[in-house]
């Protein structure tokens, strides 16, 4: 299977990744029992150690009705639940909404505990969407400004300090900025790693599949190997009965009939164990596959010679001195989706230069297409970046590629050629792409 049609696959990968994804429910449980905890404290200090007459009753009734929710949500919901997007917002909406009104009680912002409003927005903002962060920041802005305005007053004494509007505003604003700097600041950071995470998980997939495939076809030849002497054991001694038979008898006929048969398995056999003739019957295992770079290189543009580019391949270096490697997975594919891609972005020609010497492997994919534009070639290697937005393009096969050949140990540098069109430099140690084992 092609890197190309592993990535045709990617969406379904995506949505696999997306299965697992969300916020796990009894994270959002713990926390607001710990929410709920502190709340009931505070207001019991407040209210029977430091002696302020609070309206207690409906504060306790809105810490009372946190924890009933808690119980009912744990009593509904498997301890392994995670919420949707959906869900873990409107989880969250809620809690914003019930401090809202703790606080409305409590002096409005003139509570320390204000500070509170930035948790329900920062967990948004670090594992949910960006709409739903949005939502829950305009939220959590409208709430502060209500509170700025609309409060009880805590019950302090005369000779107790009292904030005056100027300073409410400053915490106003404090909040706010707080509010929308860090929601900002954790969705972009988590945001990134979740890109990244998902890529490297759907490379993971498409190699793993490979690596499949590459198993499959090591176990083939060995099969291939192991009943070609058995095979040859039915073809000989069927030719000799058929000999044993009046011509035209029944006997004579499906002695025939065996030994064509038995003719058809051998011939397909020797496909398996001495190498392909069609892509029914090509052979993935790297251990059956050691090709000087040349062969190696020719076998992959032979395969995207359909792409309708023109493939010449350029040899620059003494052909009997010229690495051998193994054919891998990884290298295989990681250069198959780069020549794949200059051919399908070329106009008429892509040349692939080979350079070598006994340090280094050089690999220059050129093609006479546009190039790369600066704002993609600024990007390229990050996933999800692609100039084919809308037209298939998924953006994962230049990342794919090159976490392929980092992992083989190589290097890829990208951009233009003088002329025109885009250029791939990859380069190996010529040791390390050597190397004597290839899973090594």
């Amino acid at each position: 299977m092609a890197l190309a049609e592993l990535l045709h696959d990617s969406r379904e990968n995506e949505e696999i990744l997306s299965a697992s994804s969300g916020v796990r429910l009894q994270s959002l449980v713990y926390i607001r029992w710990l929410a709920v905890l502190g709340q009931a404290f505070a207001l019991i200090l407040v209210q029977w150690i430091m002696g302020y007459d609070l309206p207690i009753i409906p504060a306790g009734l809105l810490v009372a009705a946190s924890a009933l929710v808690n119980v009912l949500v744990t009593l509904s919901y498997k301890s392994t639940a995670r919420l949707s997007n959906k869900g873990a917002v409107l989880y969250l909406f809620y809690d914003a909404l019930q401090l809202t009104g703790l606080l409305y009680l409590t002096g409005g912002l003139s509570n320390p505990f204000a500070l509170l409003f930035l948790v329900p927005v920062t967990i948004s903002a670090t594992h949910l969407s960006g709409i739903g962060t949005i939502f829950l920041g305009l939220t959590t802005l409208s709430c502060i400004s209500f509170l700025a305005v609309f409060n009880q007053p805590l019950p302090l004494p005369e000779s107790e300090i009292h904030l005056s509007k100027t300073y409410i505003l400053a915490i106003w604003s404090a909040l706010v900025l707080g509010t929308i700097f860090l929601s900002g600041y954790a969705w972009r950071i988590s945001s990134d790693g979740r890109r990244m995470t998902n890529a490297l998980s759907v490379a993971r997939m498409a190699l793993a599949r490979e690596q499949q495939l590459s198993a499959v076809g090591g176990i083939a030849a060995a099969a291939a190997h192991e009943l070609g002497t058995p095979l040859n054991t039915i073809l000989l001694i069927s030719e000799e009965l058929s000999g044993d038979f009046p011509e035209g008898s029944d006997h004579a006929e499906d002695t025939k009939l065996l030994h064509d048969q038995a003719l058809k398995c051998a011939e397909v056999l020797a496909q398996l164990s001495q190498g392909p003739t069609d892509d029914r019957f090509s052979q993935k295992d790297a251990h059956h596959n050691y090709l000087p770079l040349n062969s190696l290189m020719a076998l992959i543009a032979d395969k995207y010679s359909d792409k309708g580019a023109e493939i010449d391949i350029v040899t620059e270096g003494e052909l009997s001195n010229q690495p051998k490697l193994f054919a891998t997975p990884e290298i295989l594919h990681g250069l198959g989706n780069l020549v794949s891609n200059a051919a399908e972005f070329a106009n008429t020609r892509v040349t692939i230069s080979i350079r070598w010497d006994d340090k280094n492997v050089l690999v220059v994919i050129e093609d006479d297409g546009p190039g790369f534009s600066e704002e993609i070639l600024a990007r390229l290697g990050e996933p999800y970046t692609s100039s084919r937005s809308g037209r298939g393009g998924m953006g994962l096969g230049v990342f794919i590629s090159e976490m392929l050949i980092n992992h083989s140990g190589g290097n890829i540098i990208f951009g233009n050629a003088k002329r025109a069109g885009a250029r791939v430099i990859v380069e190996w140690p010529r040791k390390q792409l050597e190397k004597a084992d290839p899973y090594l």
